[in-house]
C-alpha cells in the first residue's frame, strides 16, 4: 500500500510564472460585486476563494478596507496581487457597470430562487451584500435577478464570505 503525501505549495506549483500568466489569460467569465462589505477579513476570504476559483474581478462598491492592515492580509494571503479588482464608490459609476453587465444578487428576497435550480447565462457579476444589511436595495433594483442558497437549518442566512464561497463554486461548476 503506498502512502498519501500531502502536496506542498511546490509540489502543486510548478513552473509558477508560467502559471499565474495561464492564470491571467484564462479567467471563468463571474465577476464579484461586494456591495458595502465592512469586515475585513470577509472581504480577504473572498479575494483568496476568487483567486482559486480563477474568476475575473472582485468589484468593491462601498467597502472600506485596507489591503495593508493584517486582518485582511491573514485572511487574503497573497491573493489580492493575484486577482484583478477595482472600487466603485458612487451611484453613476455603478449604474454604469450595471448596465453593461448581468447582475445576479445573492439575496433571499420575496422573488429569488434557489442558486442550484437557477438558469444562468455567463458571464455575470455575482452581487455580495453587507454582513449586517444584504444587498443594498440599489443592488437589487439592478440585478436582473435574485437567487439564494438553501437554508435548512434555524438560521436564515450564512456568513457573506461562506455563503459567497458556496455560490462561486456552484456557478464554476456550472462552467
Amino acid at each position: 500500500m503506498s502512502i498519501r503525501k500531502q502536496l506542498n505549495f511546490e509540489d502543486s506549483r510548478p513552473e509558477i510564472a508560467d502559471r499565474i500568466a495561464n492564470i491571467q489569460k484564462n479567467r471563468l467569465p463571474i465577476s464579484l460585486l461586494l456591495d458595502g462589505l465592512e469586515i475585513a477579513q470577509n472581504i480577504g476570504g473572498l479575494f483568496r476563494t476568487a483567486d482559486a476559483a480563477r474568476i475575473q474581478e472582485i468589484i468593491l462598491y462601498k467597502c472600506p478596507v485596507n489591503f495593508k492592515k493584517n486582518n485582511f492580509k491573514k485572511t487574503a494571503r497573497s491573493t489580492a496581487q493575484f486577482v484583478s479588482h477595482r472600487f466603485i464608490e458612487n451611484e453613476e459609476d455603478l449604474r454604469t457597470y450595471a448596465a453593461a453587465n448581468t447582475l445576479v444578487s445573492l439575496e433571499h428576497t420575496s422573488d429569488s430562487s434557489l442558486l442550484s435550480a437557477t438558469e444562468l447565462t455567463n458571464p455575470i457579476t455575482l452581487v455580495l451584500g453587507n454582513e449586517k444589511t444584504g444587498v443594498s436595495p440599489l443592488l437589487l433594483t439592478l440585478s436582473a435577478q435574485a437567487v439564494h442558497l438553501p437554508m435548512l437549518g434555524v438560521q436564515t442566512s450564512l456568513n457573506v464570505c461562506t455563503a459567497g464561497s458556496i455560490a462561486i463554486y456552484e456557478l464554476v461548476r456550472r462552467i
